[in-house]
């Protein structure tokens, strides 16, 4: 009956899928170009039990994630953690203007940990609990003749502390170093900051709720290989908002979020050229999300999730680019497992967890993208 209700969820995000891939199955450079504007912001890692569910957890887990993710997380802590993921990521599309097909194939990285800063056992530390992370994203674009790639890495820190027993908040900070490069042009950006404002509520029996605040900020400079316009530094501002809600009926757990971003590139309009990065334009990029993940047995998961990603409505200031404004809105479709090992009660590794998520999205070529991760919770106090 579970794998039944699970495979009836799964049926009807599909249609979903199907019915609406078709209005975007034209606008193959608005669906690469906007994903790749989104990427030179800082776009929040996760790990693969939150990608499997469509994101629809990102902001009521409580691990190490919740350093990138909505740091409030990290109060509601009453252990330490550290987990390890991989991912591998293609974004398809066209070329502007030309429209060469093109692929841009990514490989990611990342490591996070957080631990309660007074240990205290079976119970939320007093003095709230503190995160670290890395990550990073190595992107080459495939049949492109400008021979473009891309290399980013992140650094995050954030403290949460819980006020009660049932609400927490948190701060975190992450800084973003990110390059583009191609034959004709490299944008750099080198202190691009965003600062997240997270809570956390769990006053509800089996119900979690999350929400956050980000601000982000920072300058890329654009440096032309060829004489084909002036040298020019962008600066860059974001600022986002997103909900979420998980609930759990006994070993079935619903979640449900939504999150919008707005970004803005002030930079100098007077080039006449045709590449897309540079100058003054402005995207809004919203995400609805729902997952499921049913526990089959004490050491196995079973996972869902459909996200729908719309309202990109990416605006250039340029005559060169006008052909790329507009949307690019899609439908994702996740699906994932996870195992669990669960130690003696006094050893200090509390479990061993292994999760893997996969996401199709109706976008470019039809994009994929796989995530797995390790994890490994842990008990300062035997």
């Amino acid at each position: 009956m579970k794998i039944t209700i699970i495979g009836a969820g799964v049926a009807v995000l599909g249609i979903s899928l199907v019915s609406s891939s078709r209005a975007v199955a034209d606008d193959k450079a608005h669906d690469f170009y906007f994903q790749q504007q989104q990427q030179r912001f800082i776009v929040q890692p996760q790990n693969a039990r939150m990608f499997a569910m469509g994101g629809s957890t990102r902001l009521t887990e409580s691990n190490s994630l919740s350093v990138a993710n909505n740091p409030a997380g990290l109060g509601m802590m009453k252990y330490g953690d550290m987990s390890e993921s991989y991912s591998y990521n293609e974004i398809s599309g066209k070329q502007f203007p030309n429209e060469t097909k093109l692929k841009d194939k990514q490989n990611s990285g990342q490591v996070f940990g957080a631990v309660p800063i007074n240990p205290v056992k079976n119970g939320l530390p007093d003095g709230g609990n503190f995160g670290m992370g890395w990550h990073g994203r190595y992107g080459n674009w495939s049949g492109d003749p400008d021979d473009t790639n891309s290399s980013t890495y992140q650094m995050s820190a954030a403290y949460g502390k819980a006020i009660t027993d049932t609400f927490s908040i948190g701060y975190g900070l992450t800084y973003q170093n990110d390059e583009l490069n191609s034959a004709q042009y490299d944008y750099r950006g080198s202190d691009n900051f965003l600062h997240t404002l997270g809570a956390q509520y769990q006053g509800v029996k089996d119900l979690v709720l999350g929400a956050t605040l980000a601000l982000g900020h920072g300058t890329h400079d654009l440096r032309y290989e060829q004489p084909t316009g002036t040298n020019q530094n962008v600066d860059q501002v974001s600022a986002a908002i997103g909900t979420g809600a998980e609930y759990t009926m006994g070993t079935t757990s619903l979640a449900a979020g939504v999150d919008y971003t707005y970004y803005h590139n002030n930079g100098n309009n007077d080039q006449n050229d045709d590449i897309a990065f540079g100058g003054d334009s402005t995207g809004h990029v919203m995400n609805a999300r729902v997952g499921i993940e049913e526990r089959v047995a004490d050491w196995f998961s079973l996972r869902a999730g459909y996200r729908y990603g719309g309202n990109f409505n990416w605006q250039y200031k340029r005559d060169s680019l006008k052909d790329l404004d507009g949307n690019a809105r899609y439908n994702a479709v996740s699906l994932g497992a996870g195992v669990q090992y669960a130690f003696d009660d006094d050893s200090v590794i509390r479990a061993l967890q292994l999760d893997y998520g996969v996401e199709y999205r109706s976008l470019g070529y039809d994009d994929w993208q796989h995530l797995v991760t390790i994890a490994t919770p842990f008990d300062l106090c035997l």
